[in-house]
């Protein structure tokens, strides 16, 4: 999807917020904003009137503010890497069956991934913040970066908390379909990339 109609939804949030009326979180542009969320798409939306989106393609996650692409690694590697830039971050980052490690900016990405029963956990640096975080169909929580989630699916999205150097605020977030086609490791970086900003 492209990126442009959740924009224009953004200023409109923009605007009521500022304006005084009803908090971002219960706004009817927070609804419009997801039923204009294609199958395709990411999206982060806080209730401060903060929103990240990107389309999440097999091989690329393009949006205001991310351009990636994803390759096959190296010959004798294996996995996948992603590179390009996220919040005017050059990122270059291979991900294996156990692991993600590359660069994000000038810091080190360095995340051991594993998978239980229920979905994958991810621990290591990400940018160079510790980062020790879980996500399955019910839950997405940890410290993500520099921002700790405490999530619950609701449907289509997870909501509940985040909180990144100040008091925690809501938070929702919708996660692809396509997300599911990714390696365990490619998952845990790009969504490290795109929640720990």
């Amino acid at each position: 999807m492209n990126p442009l109609p959740v924009r224009s939804l953004w200023l409109a949030l923009s605007l009521t917020a500022a304006c005084g009326t009803a908090p971002a979180a219960e706004s009817p542009a927070r609804d419009d904003i997801f039923r204009a969320a294609g199958p395709s798409e990411f999206i982060l939306l806080t209730a401060r009137g903060e929103l990240v989106s990107a389309d999440i393609e097999p091989e690329r996650v393009v949006g205001p503010d991310v351009n990636l692409g994803v390759y096959a690694a190296d010959r004798g590697r294996g996995g996948q890497t992603v590179r390009g830039v996220a919040f005017d971050r050059v990122v270059n980052v291979t991900a294996t069956a156990h692991g993600a490690a590359g660069i994000v900016g000038a810091m080190p990405l360095d995340l051991s991934v594993t998978r239980a029963d229920t979905g994958l956990r991810a621990r290591g640096l990400l940018a160079g913040a510790l980062s020790d975080y879980r996500l399955d169909e019910r839950q997405l929580t940890g410290t993500i970066g520099r921002c700790s989630y405490e999530l619950t699916r609701t449907g289509r999205t997870y909501e509940g908390s985040r909180r990144c150097e100040g008091q925690p605020h809501r938070v929702s977030v919708l996660l692809p379909r396509g997300l599911s086609s990714w390696s365990d490791a490619a998952l845990a970086a790009t969504l490290g990339l795109l929640l720990g900003a």
